[in-house]
């Protein structure tokens, strides 16, 4: 009489999850919560550190966070707390260093190996783009000063990674920015989501406060239309626009600014700031 099998879910089984011992008793759920609460919380910091540092739209398609065993991260990080992985799809890399040097995003399929600008471009946006994520995970504080782990006879085990992934709104192109994070980095991060936030011990509350995303708008036109002359516009039409001697600069609708709007290199940078003086 054959033994009778005790799994009756018809689940298979490479995609079960498997429980460590060391995890046991310990809140490691906390670490994937926190990355998608703080990711649904603040969707646009990295599309904004792009749209600002490298005039590229990418609209954000979600995150996923995956335990990983025996992937390789491009770059990795050494902080205070452990290591740091950063990965970047190239095809978004490439589109931000062709539109950091003003000239067309590549088309083709077949791209070219690898430079050195790329190399250099993407050091700078682990350091940078790992910031961004450590202050949205940490209300503000960081991971610490990132050296660059470089050691090809280490293999860094990573406990977590985490899967941005994005949509050039230029190119279209679907592309992932991944984040990992070791273990001695985990153990650290749970140790912080177990206390509250305020009685973390790192920083005066007030550097927190400043390093919160606040929306800013520079209004380059206004101008009044009668309602009949709106309602007949059109596809294609032309309205006149005189361009103001200063612009507006708003923070929560309200004007704080005003400054000049300058051209170089292919680009709009606003310049000769003054506060506006409150009534």
């Amino acid at each position: 009489m054959g033994a009778k099998s005790k799994v009756y879910h018809g689940v298979p089984s490479e995609s079960l999850t498997k429980l460590k011992l060391e995890k046991l008793g310990r809140p490691y759920h906390k670490i994937p919560q926190q990355i998608y609460e703080s990711a649904q919380k603040h969707p646009s910091l990295i599309p904004d550190y792009f749209m600002r540092n490298y005039r590229i739209n990418i609209k954000p398609q979600g995150v996923n966070i995956d335990a990983v065993e025996g992937e390789v991260a491009d770059l990795i990080y050494r902080c205070a707390y452990g290591k740091v992985g950063f990965s970047i799809d190239r095809v978004l890399l490439t589109e931000a260093l062709e539109s950091y040097f003003g000239s067309p995003t590549l088309n083709s399929e077949d791209t070219p190996p690898v430079s050195a600008s790329e190399q250099r471009l993407r050091k700078r946006l682990g350091v940078e783009v790992i910031d961004i994520f450590a202050r949205a995970m940490l209300a503000g504080d960081t991971f610490g000063e990132l050296t660059q782990h470089d050691n090809s006879y280490e293999e860094v085990a990573w406990e977590y990674v985490a899967r941005f992934r994005y949509q050039s709104q230029n190119t279209g192109r679907a592309s992932t920015i991944a984040i990992y994070l070791d273990a001695d980095l985990v153990d650290v991060l749970i140790h912080r989501f177990a206390q509250p936030i305020t009685n973390s011990g790192r920083g005066k509350p007030i550097d927190n406060l400043l390093h919160l995303p606040v929306q800013v708008d520079c209004v380059v036109a206004s101008w009044q239309m009668p309602l009949a002359q709106i309602l007949g516009l059109a596809p294609g039409d032309v309205v006149a626009v005189r361009p103001f001697d200063r612009y507006e600069v708003r923070i929560n609708r309200q004007e704080c600014f005003t400054g000049l709007i300058c051209e170089a290199e292919g680009a709009l940078y606003l310049t000769s700031l003054e506060t506006v003086k409150s009534a």
